[in-house]
């Protein structure tokens, strides 16, 4: 009898990027005019969850989704995409995230966070957690009201998986926003042994180093667990805890059109890899690859 496989629990938002190309950001009281705005589905925990259906890796996705026509959208692109919706939330809107890139790819971002920025452990009641072996959540979520929910949540995750003896991998992406997450609750995170994935920015800001090396390292002994860390063009960085180590993945060229999504799909990318039993370097050096597909792409996931 064959085995099922373990799943993956992809914990975050799913929303509608509407893309806006400018010449250039406008400054206070500057005006830019651009071609129009694109729609497409995106959010971090879509992008990852995406990578891993691309790359055949069997997850959940755990985005709760509201109403209006944002939440219309998104139920509509979900249902495109094969990936049912896991929650509702009839009380409250869905928001949406508004991205600017200028002419030279770089990208800021306008979000209006709210029902698929919500947590809540009843949305869990119908999932088989034995079934769970790795966790995906975002630094994203963390600034919200149920942030210390979500993590006390997957605290006791981790905490029935080692009373049964499952392995359980807990992936944390820091995101852009992670200079805004109380220290106290980071605190927490880290204590939870996260896989840390974030680019050498926000390592650097969340460290307060100069180098990528000593950034990683650093945030390796404040997690006790392994860092992916990405660095543009250039590739990644991992620090390997077990070797007590760090080493460059050398990355891929691409043609960039747009870089919205390209660290998420990283992610989910490695975190499919370590699942059929990669190497971290192996699982890193085919996100690289990945995330320069994506890169190529308009959209925030192929």
């Amino acid at each position: 009898m064959k085995s099922e496989k373990k799943k993956t629990l992809v914990i975050g938002s799913t929303c509608v990027d509407i893309i806006i190309r400018v010449p250039r950001f406008p400054a206070q009281g500057q005006d830019v005019n651009t071609d129009g705005a694109k729609w497409s589905l995106g959010g971090t925990a879509f992008n990852v969850a995406k990578a891993l259906q691309k790359n055949k890796s069997d997850f959940i996705l755990c985005s709760p989704v509201g109403t209006g026509v944002y939440a219309n959208f998104v139920e509509a692109e979900l249902k495109k995409n094969k990936i049912p919706v896991f929650a509702k939330i009839k009380s409250q809107e869905n928001g949406a995230c508004w991205c600017l890139v200028n002419a030279k790819n770089q990208h800021a971002f306008i979000c209006a966070h709210k029902a698929e920025y919500v947590f809540d452990k009843n949305f869990y009641k119908s999932v088989d957690l034995d079934k769970v072996d790795s966790v995906y959540f975002c630094g994203l979520e963390m600034e919200e009201r149920t942030s210390e929910a979500e993590v006390e949540f997957l605290r006791g995750l981790k905490a029935q998986a080692q009373k049964s003896g499952r392995g359980l991998k807990i992936f944390f992406d820091p995101s852009a926003r992670v200079l805004f997450i109380k220290k106290s609750l980071l605190k927490k995170i880290f204590s939870l042994n996260p896989i840390l994935h974030l680019n050498q920015n926000e390592a650097l800001a969340l460290t307060g180093l100069k180098s990528i090396a000593q950034a990683a390292a650093a945030l390796s002994g404040l997690t006790k667990n392994d860092v992916i860390m990405t660095t543009g063009k250039s590739g990644s960085y991992i620090f390997e805890r077990a070797l007590g180590k760090g080493k460059k993945v050398p990355g891929v060229a691409a043609k960039v059109v747009n870089t919205i999504g390209c660290g998420d799909a990283h992610l989910g990318v490695c975190v499919a890899e370590l699942k059929k039993g990669k190497s971290l370097y192996d699982a890193v050096l085919a996100a690289n690859a990945y995330a320069a597909h994506v890169a190529e792409t308009e959209r925030a996931s192929l």
